[in-house]
């Protein structure tokens, strides 16, 4: 449908970048703040909406909340058309500047709005060519033309600043979430607002926006994959972390690309091999060089794990000392992002499965102490993985009993929706290295597997 048969609400939630989904929350929202009955309209109703096809108004509660989401607009208004109901200038909707040319040059328009492609590249360089020495005037308005034509094309845009902080901020809400909700929940949200972002994308944007879009593009994909991949979908995953490195090339954002090959990484160190997340590791550190983040960081830390699987201590412990270097240089922002920084909670479950399998109880069990207590009760994936190398090192120290009783509580501690397919996995990871199945306990945590 073309923009003549929008209502002035389809022209609003065009400019505020939204489509059906934040819509939806949004209109959640507000219900809750009006302390409404929640009257989100199904998809459907939201389309006819946006396209005039409904008769008279919607019930109280809906154009209450509907008013109080476009201030300055009452709900018969907003589904007027919208040529109908001329809109105001908008912060959130910056307008395209006019295409008309400048009303002292109209031949110069006339010239470049010529329909037949010859004749208009041949009135265009007898005018700028055919002037001897000099330019002529009408010439110099054709180049002015020409320019400020090209100027709209690429300032041209559907969505505003104001839209696109939202959206910044919509990806590290995201962030913030990670290890608190569960991620079969996030992942639904993460997917809609995914296909949003694409949808604005799809359309022309000037440069500078669409590197930003970008940028938003590759942190929800790296949710996405870090969400599924917690999951146990570790294959889409890989997917995900691959189109998310492709958004963040675009966008320029080598610390982006850099944690999206680390977190491909990841995926290899828990469910495929060593060797394989070295590797992917490796290259993630000598992409990123000397850079400081939490990129670098998460790399090194990364390789230093996979090479204790690897029985390389040395190396791996040359790994950890630079990642401790470095990541004592990384900012407060690095440091409180959980899903694209690296918390210092993190940091330190990381080193402690580095000693963990490297053999050194000692160490690990240090490490692993200070990380669970700078872990808020309401997270749970990373507390209940420090738990099962906790249990790795009671098993090597030839404590098997004690091991599987420590496995068990971990698991059984978890609400339902957190047992998700990355702990199962470790989970199982442990009982293949703890041995000694035929114990009581052992039987046990295999039937805790099992069901």
């Amino acid at each position: 449908m073309g923009d003549k048969q929008l209502t002035v609400f389809g022209m609003l939630v065009r400019q505020r970048g939204w489509g059906y989904a934040r819509f939806s929350r949004e209109c959640k929202r507000v219900c809750a703040e009006l302390r409404l009955d929640d009257v989100t309209p199904q998809r459907k109703q939201f389309d006819r909406w946006r396209f005039g096809q409904i008769k008279g108004v919607p019930r109280t509660e809906a154009c209450e909340v509907l008013e109080r989401m476009f201030p300055g607009w009452t709900a018969k208004k907003l589904l007027a058309p919208a040529d109908a109901s001329p809109l105001p200038v908008n912060a959130d909707a910056t307008p395209a500047r006019t295409e008309q040319e400048p009303e002292h040059a109209p031949q110069a328009a006339d010239v470049l709005l010529e329909e037949d492609e010859m004749k208009r590249r041949t009135l265009i360089r007898g005018l700028v060519i055919g002037t001897g020495l000099g330019v002529s005037e009408t010439a110099l308005e054709v180049m002015a033309a020409a320019r400020q034509r090209m100027d709209v094309a690429l300032e041209a845009s559907v969505i505003g600043p104001a839209t696109l902080e939202r959206w910044e901020i919509t990806a590290f809400e995201y962030a913030h979430a990670y290890q608190t909700v569960p991620p079969q929940q996030l992942l639904g949200d993460v997917l809609a607002d995914f296909t949003e972002v694409q949808r604005l994308l799809e359309q022309r944007q000037p440069i500078r926006y669409r590197r930003r879009l970008c940028r938003v593009a590759g942190q929800l994909a790296a949710l996405a994959g870090i969400f599924a991949s917690a999951l146990g979908a570790h294959g889409e995953a890989r997917g995900w972390f691959h189109t998310g490195r492709l958004a963040a090339a675009e966008a320029g954002d080598t610390q982006l690309e850099g944690s999206l090959a680390v977190r491909s990484a990841i995926v290899s160190l828990y469910y495929g091999t060593p060797a394989s997340a070295h590797e992917q590791a490796a290259r993630a550190c000598h992409t990123l060089g000397n850079t400081v983040g939490p990129a670098t960081t998460r790399a090194l830390v990364v390789e230093a794990r996979a090479l204790a699987r690897l029985r390389r201590g040395e190396e791996a412990l040359a790994l950890l000392r630079q990642a401790d270097d470095v990541f004592g240089r990384l900012t407060d922002e690095d440091r409180s992002d959980p899903a694209l920084g690296h918390t210092e909670r993190q940091f330190l479950f990381h080193l402690g499965n580095a000693w963990t399998h490297l053999g050194r109880a000692d160490d690990a069990w240090q490490v692993q102490q200070r990380a669970l207590e700078k872990y808020p009760p309401t997270e749970y994936l990373d507390p209940t993985l420090i738990r099962l190398d906790r249990a790795i090192c009671l098993a090597r120290s030839g404590e098997a009993e004690e091991a599987y009783c420590t496995a068990a509580q971990a698991i059984t501690s978890l609400p339902d929706e957190h047992r998700t397919g990355m702990i199962v996995k470790y989970a199982t990871d442990f009982s293949r290295i703890a041995g000694h199945a035929q114990l009581p306990a052992g039987k046990e945590f295999a039937e805790l597997l099992r069901s």
